[in-house]
């Protein structure tokens, strides 16, 4: 199987899974199922963005480099579109853009440098339709960092809805392991996030 296949077998197998929760999904843009038009992707495409390939690469270009690939240059410099890291995690994980798992690890690694209230972003993940996937990340997020209050205020926010998480990223996925930090021996994981501030 082509990886153009997997990743459309895995996001129809998410996002059919969020169908028969009560999520709306229809056909109406080229690549997108269709509904109501998300007012976070009204907002991107508003200021330019290419949707989906512009919000990967605005995710690169915050700071998310782990998962860098080589895509064709872009004459705008999306790092300096006014959204916020929220806004650009939930419109990658939109169900209308049938994401894959490439774009929920963006979305987590986005998650992770939040720039907004908890309350901020537990709304918007409710009002675009994917609190699901956004509570599947905080969750893995909590595992691994039991001490990030964000976390554990993220999931205490959200409503306590389940999925069935076979058909998501493993929680392995949104963290990088080594064998050594900062001189010690062990197994130590990271939360792979963002790592550069959002322009003002």
């Amino acid at each position: 199987m082509r990886l153009s296949e997997c990743r459309a077998f895995t996001s129809r197998l998410v996002y059919a899974n969020l169908s028969r929760m009560g999520i709306a999904i229809a056909v109406s843009r080229p690549g997108e199922v269709s509904g109501a038009q998300p007012s976070v992707l009204d907002k991107a495409r508003e200021l330019g963005l290419s949707v989906p390939i512009d919000l990967e690469r605005l995710a690169i270009a915050r700071g998310c480099g782990y998962y860098d690939r080589q895509l064709d240059p872009r004459d705008s410099p999306s790092g300096e579109v006014p959204l916020s890291n929220a806004e650009l995690a939930v419109a990658l994980i939109n169900p209308s853009l049938n994401p894959g798992a490439r774009e929920i690890r963006l979305a987590a690694a986005l998650l992770g440098a939040v720039d907004e209230s908890v309350a901020a972003v537990a709304a918007l993940a409710q009002e675009e339709n994917c609190a699901e996937v956004v509570r599947y990340i905080a969750s893995c997020g909590h595992r691994f960092e039991p001490e990030n209050a964000f976390w554990k205020a993220l999931l205490d926010s959200l409503p306590d809805l389940r999925i069935d998480v076979g058909h998501l990223p493993h929680p392995t996925r949104f963290v990088e392991m080594t064998g050594i930090d900062r001189g010690k021996v062990g197994t130590f994981t990271r939360w792979i996030r963002a790592r550069r501030p959002v322009p003002a």
